[in-house]
């Protein structure tokens, strides 16, 4: 079948008609300590996801959607004791699959009787969606395709548990201290500069990714974008409250003001995997930031990222904008007193994301603060004194928001205020002018450290605090970072045992020689254990910057299966160097296997212009860069290391630059 024909009979499958897709009404949960028996007659079903299989509880496996609770006899403690099966999921009657052919799919799916649908997943490139008849058909037709090797992260549709980023209790609050602190003038989000230099977010659409914030509310109609929403759901309190904070209309006598009040909302509707997605993918051309105040509960347990939300994730930064990037700002999590860490959220923890955490109106950390390494910043939230006051459903106002759900709708604000002084900033620009305009918060706590190149970090804090004024200001003057690089070390095989219960572990290394000045860095692991939960896992780069990746912690799931752990906290380190990793097993009663692991480092060339890294820019960096002259990024001759203004072009600005810089030696 040649690829005319697949695509004819894709475009023809697609265009049947498919099951309604209105989820279930909510079911029975399960009664407290009951454990499966409390859900019989439930049937059990085995649901693939990706190169994992669970099993989940269904309430109606024979339907279109149905509500299921995981059982978790595969997190199984050393006591023998299994935790009761978790709800909140919701099963759909749709595969999610990786293609990398559609001719392959096309000439797979002529030979099934049992799809109903087929169509590619909007904004996830290579992964198509193809509806069955029922969950119960619709996990055999995943395993059917799991079995054919010319199909990738084959899963079934899923509606995980969620945690909106809520508010903890707090016996205190000052309406918008958030904004202007008339208490503590320096602990606020510094706005009402960038409003007096006549900044507000105009032009700049702010994406709400959750269930649904009401539109029409008298507070937020004027803001309210329908072109760039989704529709068809009950609006609801949380998201309302995140708009609210984002860009509530400001000079209408009505309540209060938004940090960006001149912007523009739009709703984005989160749910499965691929509602997710779809939400995160959702006209990119008109949305320019996606705030989501939402992620994986926060039980200090690892959770994995679906492979078509992570695609979703990787278009937006890459073609959302014009190409200049959607801005994902995510909450960093309220797990702290648990003792969760973002590092077990690969939503908020992805280098396509800014994580965001809180502090409270004494500029200080608060109790469900979690720490990690790919926290980039702070911002104002519930936890010290104050809560935060916002607009809420039904035409109402709340004075009681808080946690991460309201520190990140906070900074989607600012961002959307510095979107306006420089529209040309790119997704990496963005994270570049926040951590370098951040304002040094809590100095005295004893967790700040310094990195290798000379920037403040600290496990809670990240970089520091949020500081428009200084960041619309960084901005406005702002000159585009050039093209990103990479230093990849391929897999280190290992196949080492690693020592129970020995708290020394084991350390190895890789020497990465490619010079880059460090944004992000991706550690890819792979180990075999029956408890992920015993290990403590760092990274250390050459310049002695730690980042704790795991803790020690009651997590009984097994393997690491190239699971990335991301860190941040090596921003504008030289790459060049011996990295360090090191895995200790801190619990008796389970041997664990290194595998193998892999490091990717993500920035900019560490001299601007010297391609050859010879230390000087000369003769052969002119040759690299006219052999590659007018290709683009789609081009197998564009040479990234010379796309010094980083328009995803070599040309003539350029060849202007390198021309300025011609002979000068790297610093």
């Amino acid at each position: 079948m040649n690829s005319r024909t697949a695509a004819v009979a894709l475009i023809a499958l697609a265009a049947a008609p498919v099951l309604a897709q209105t989820p279930p009404a909510a079911g029975p949960e399960p009664r407290p300590g009951r454990g499966a028996s409390a859900l019989w007659p439930h049937e059990s079903l085995a649901v693939r996801d990706g190169h994992r299989t669970f099993s989940l509880l269904v309430e109606t496996p024979d339907a279109a959607h149905s509500h299921a609770w995981r059982l978790n006899d595969d997190l199984r403690d050393k006591a023998g004791r299994v935790p009761p099966p978790t709800g909140g999921y919701v099963l759909h009657n749709r595969v999610l699959v990786r293609v990398k052919r559609a001719e392959d799919l096309a000439a797979w799916l002529s030979n099934r009787s049992d799809v109903r649908a087929a169509r590619p997943v909007p904004g996830a490139p290579a992964y198509w969606s193809l509806t069955a008849a029922s969950v119960r058909a619709a996990a055999q037709l995943a395993d059917a395709l799991a079995q054919d090797g010319r199909f990738a992260d084959v899963s079934l549709d899923v509606e995980r548990p969620k945690a909106l980023r809520g508010t903890p209790d707090d016996p205190q609050f000052f309406r918008e201290w958030h904004l202007v602190n008339t208490l503590d003038p320096l602990f606020d989000a510094n706005v009402d500069p960038v409003w007096n230099a006549g900044f507000t977010g105009a032009g700049v659409v702010i994406g709400i990714v959750e269930g649904a914030f009401q539109g029409d509310h008298i507070d937020l109609a004027a803001n309210f974008n329908a072109e760039a929403s989704q529709f068809g759901r009950t609006p609801d309190s949380h998201a309302t409250s995140s708009a609210g904070v984002a860009a509530a209309v400001a000079f209408n006598g009505i309540y209060g003001a938004g940090t960006a009040y001149g912007a523009q909302l739009s709703n984005q509707l989160f749910g499965s995997d691929l509602q997710d997605a779809e939400a995160l993918a959702y006209r990119n051309d008109l949305n320019h930031i996606k705030s989501n105040s939402w992620g994986p509960p926060d039980i200090n347990q690892v959770w994995h990222l679906p492979g078509v939300v992570r695609a979703a994730l990787e278009e937006g930064v890459r073609s959302g904008r014009g190409g200049r990037g959607t801005i994902f700002v995510w909450a960093a999590g309220n797990g702290g007193q648990e003792g969760d860490r973002v590092d077990y959220d690969p939503y908020a923890s992805s280098r396509y994301t800014i994580a965001v955490s809180a502090i409270g109106d004494l500029d200080t950390r608060t109790a469900y603060d979690e720490d990690g390494s790919s926290i980039v910043l702070v911002a104002q939230s519930s936890g010290n004194r104050r809560f935060i006051y916002s607009t809420s459903d039904n035409n109402g106002e709340t004075f009681g928001f808080g946690g991460t759900s309201a520190a990140c709708p906070l900074a989607a604000g600012v961002i959307a205020l510095m979107l306006e002084a420089n529209p040309e900033l790119t997704w990496r620009d963005v994270q570049h002018v926040l951590i370098d305009s951040v304002r040094h918060n809590d100095p005295t706590e004893s967790g700040w450290s310094v990195n290798g190149a000379g920037r403040p970090i600290h496990p809670n804090y990240g970089f520091g605090a949020l500081d428009a004024a200084a960041a619309v200001a960084l901005a406005q003057a702002w000159e585009n970072v050039p093209h990103e690089v990479v230093a990849d070390t391929g897999a280190v095989a290992l196949s080492q045992a690693v020592p129970d219960n020995n708290s020394t572990g084991v350390t190895q290394t890789v020497d990465v020689l490619t010079r880059i000045r460090i944004e992000t860095v991706e550690l890819v692991l792979n180990v075999d254990t029956s408890s992920i939960g015993d290990l403590r896992i760092v990274l250390t780069s050459p310049s002695g910057t730690n980042s704790v990746l795991a803790r020690p912690r009651l997590d009984a799931q097994d393997d690491y299966v190239d699971y990335v752990f991301t860190s941040f906290r090596q921003w504008g380190e030289p790459s060049a160097g011996t990295w360090q990793v090191r895995i200790a097993d801190n619990d008796p009663g389970d041997v664990a296997t290194w595998l193998d692991f892999r490091l990717r480092i993500y920035g900019t060339p560490a001299c601007v212009g010297d391609a050859d890294g010879d230390g000087v820019r000369g003769l052969a960096d002119l040759a690299l860069l006219l052999s590659a002259f007018a290709s683009c990024e789609s081009d197998a001759t564009f040479n990234p290391w010379l796309d010094l203004d980083n328009n995803r072009c070599n040309d003539l600005a350029d060849l202007e630059r390198l021309l300025l810089d011609f002979g000068l030696p790297c610093q």
